[in-house]
């Protein structure tokens, strides 16, 4: 009654208003200051587990690597058949669509937190230009990796196990955004280009056996697992029917199979790498430049999956392999590079300057404004761009594989010697 009282007095009612103003100011400030921190603290969070995925600090099974969203799903799905023309090396074909990746519905997914980069604690020292001699009238690539580029680098998984990353990690960072499925296996499979039929876990040792067993060493399992999730995922994209030779190669028999592929490929078998609900297509190669190759650029296909990720180890390549080589020359006289256009395709129109044949008009700056995958060239008359395929048809098509990489430099020195920068200039 006191305080109606009070409030019927008109010279306490403005000051009493203004308190109650500054009261719900401050309420409905601390409610949203309250509401944004948790905001932020669960979004740091979210960061901070995106990054500690790939650290060296997190050891291997840690909490971290706990799955963000899994559900079991009931049944095995038929995956369509998948046929595709040739690719170079272990890889995609040109033909592929997004709309080629059959639907899953099996076995329990797994989905991580995207991996946007990875901490290099030791970042090793880019490898000096190699010396080169050069003759007149002679094209010289500089080329940097080893195979497309696109997906899983096989020395760079290598070199991550060997700094403490499981395989799940190094799968999540050369393949952004995938969830991973573990399914009931089919005892056999068949290939297409031999029409031969074998058995699931036996081919799949001898594919791991062959494509990187043979860089790796006691202790390097985690790398092993990366490539048998990576094998049983190409093998699953194709309804387990190897289309060619270069999709996958393996060994000829089990006797040619360690102890620690056999444990490696045991652990993960089954286990495949889904986006969007669809298993993707997983294309691998030897190395990166340092920097993997969009698939777009290299396919013609843009997958969010197979986008440019650092895989910086690979400049040390040596360290893994004595023979492999980050940087190649290969020269090649004008004559030489006359027959591989026109075998490629006779209608392309040269003119009578060699120095004119070929120029980078773009790429994608991956090692420095001036080294990259190339995305646009032009050969004679004829202009190859992203949509075109560039990456692939240039090195496999043009070039037959004369050249290990898309990525390069290329220089022409003419019957003076006098050297014609074609694109992207020389290191």
């Amino acid at each position: 009654m006191r305080i109606l009282n009070i409030m019927k007095n008109k010279k306490y009612v403005r000051p009493i208003a203004a308190v109650l103003a500054v009261l719900i100011v401050c309420a409905v400030v601390g409610f949203s200051a309250g509401k944004t921190a948790g905001t932020k603290t669960s979004a740091q969070i979210a960061a901070l587990a995106a990054t500690q995925v790939l650290t060296t600090s997190v050891p291997l099974n840690a909490p971290i690597n706990e799955p963000v969203e899994s559900k079991p799903t009931p049944s095995i799905a038929d995956a369509a058949g998948i046929e595709a023309a040739p690719v170079p090396d272990s890889g995609v074909p040109s033909t592929m669509q997004a709309e080629d990746a059959p639907a899953v519905q099996t076995g329990y997914a797994v989905s991580f937190l995207p991996i946007n980069d990875i901490y290099y604690p030791d970042l090793p020292a880019f490898p000096q230009m190699p010396s080169f001699s050069v003759a007149p009238d002679t094209f010289v690539f500089i080329t940097y990796g080893h195979g497309h580029g696109v997906g899983m680098s096989q020395y760079g998984a290598v070199a991550l196990a060997r700094h403490g990353y499981d395989f799940l990690s190094i799968l999540a960072h050369y393949y952004q955004g995938v969830g991973f499925v573990r399914e009931v296996v089919p005892c056999e499979v068949s290939t297409l280009h031999t029409g031969q039929t074998a058995n699931t876990f036996e081919l799949m040792c001898r594919v791991v056996q062959n494509e990187i067993a043979g860089v790796t060493k006691p202790g390097d399992g985690e790398a092993l697992k990366a490539q048998a999730v990576v094998a049983y995922t190409q093998l699953k994209y194709y309804n387990y029917k190897l289309p060619n030779k270069y999709t996958m190669s393996y060994v000829s028999d089990m006797s040619k199979v360690s102890s620690e592929v056999i444990a490696a490929v045991s652990e993960v078998y089954g286990t495949f790498m889904t986006y969007g609900g669809s298993v993707i297509a997983a294309p691998f190669g030897a190395f990166s430049a340092g920097v993997t190759a969009s698939g777009y650029s290299v396919w013609g296909a843009d997958y969010p999956y197979l986008r440019p990720v650092t895989s910086y180890y690979d400049w040390d390549v040596r360290s893994y392999s004595g023979y492999a080589d980050l940087i190649d020359v290969k020269s090649f006289t004008s004559e030489q590079i006359r027959r591989y256009i026109k075998n490629y395709d006779s209608s392309i129109r040269l003119g009578e300057d060699p120095a004119m044949w070929l120029q980078v008009l773009a790429h994608d700056k991956a090692l420095s404004p001036e080294i990259g995958y190339i995305t646009a060239i032009r050969v004679g008359d004829r202009v190859l761009t992203e949509r075109d395929r560039v990456g692939e048809v240039f090195r496999m098509y043009i070039m037959d594989l004369a050249i290990k990489s898309q990525c390069f430099s290329l220089i022409y020195f003419d019957n003076s010697l006098v050297p014609h920068d074609c694109g992207a200039v020389m290191a």
